[in-house]
């Protein structure tokens, strides 16, 4: 018998028991000890921009509760937003506002704006350094804003832009005609059906509304 036949045969079946040998050894591996735990309740989004400036700023407002409360230096709104803004390494350019803060329409604002209390932007107003406040922060019509973080609620005024993010530990509504690249939110966010939110994460979800609703108005402006 030819010997070719022999070395042809002994190929293949050398072929034809690679697949059983690997299926062995695959069979062989250690297995886990159980099944793996998957927690559905952890809520995963990329919030570290807004959890980085709420670590910076938080020196900033404990300097501003002692200053308040020994009466060091005048952190009203009124003197503040006046003088020139300090300067942080890690935070740059801001002003630190204690009490709630109403910002009159049309007012722009390059620095980084911190403020102990409340906020309330005015219609046409310029946030380019963005904005962080302890409490809620109502935003007017027609607003630029870099970013915004609340440690309460937030309401967006109809026809804002947001260049960068939103984040609250509160609710957030987006009223009609926003733009926003990213909001974030440790309960609910609610936002009508013509904004444009490009990405979206809330513990409690979110809630399309009905556009025919009234658009939000701050009080006073």
């Amino acid at each position: 018998m030819n010997i070719g036949y022999f070395v042809l045969f002994a190929l293949y079946t050398a072929v034809a028991c690679v697949p059983f040998i690997l299926g062995y050894l695959e069979y062989k591996k250690p297995v886990d000890p159980g099944p793996l735990f998957i927690n559905l309740d952890r809520v995963v989004t990329d919030r570290n921009e807004a959890l980085i400036l709420r670590e910076r700023v938080k020196p900033a407002i404990e300097v501003g509760i002692i200053t308040k409360e020994r009466d060091m230096e005048d952190l009203s709104p009124e003197k503040v937003l006046r003088e020139k803004p300090k300067f942080h390494p890690e935070l740059g350019y801001f002003r630190l506002v204690y009490g709630d803060t109403f910002i009159p329409d049309q007012t722009s604002i390059k620095d980084l704006l911190i403020v102990i209390g409340n906020l309330r932007l005015g219609n046409r107003c310029k946030i380019l350094g963005g904005a962080y406040a302890t409490g809620e922060i109502r935003v007017g019509s027609e607003c630029v804003i870099r970013f915004l973080a609340s440690d309460s609620d937030v309401y967006l005024g109809q026809n804002t832009l947001v260049d960068r993010w939103i984040d609250a530990k509160g609710k957030i509504v987006i009223s009609r005609d926003c733009k926003i690249a990213k909001v974030t939110s440790d309960s609910i966010i609610e936002a009508v059906e013509c904004c444009e939110v490009k990405e979206v994460c809330a513990v409690r979800g979110f809630e399309i509304c009905d556009p025919s609703k009234k658009p939000l108005e701050l009080e006073g402006s």
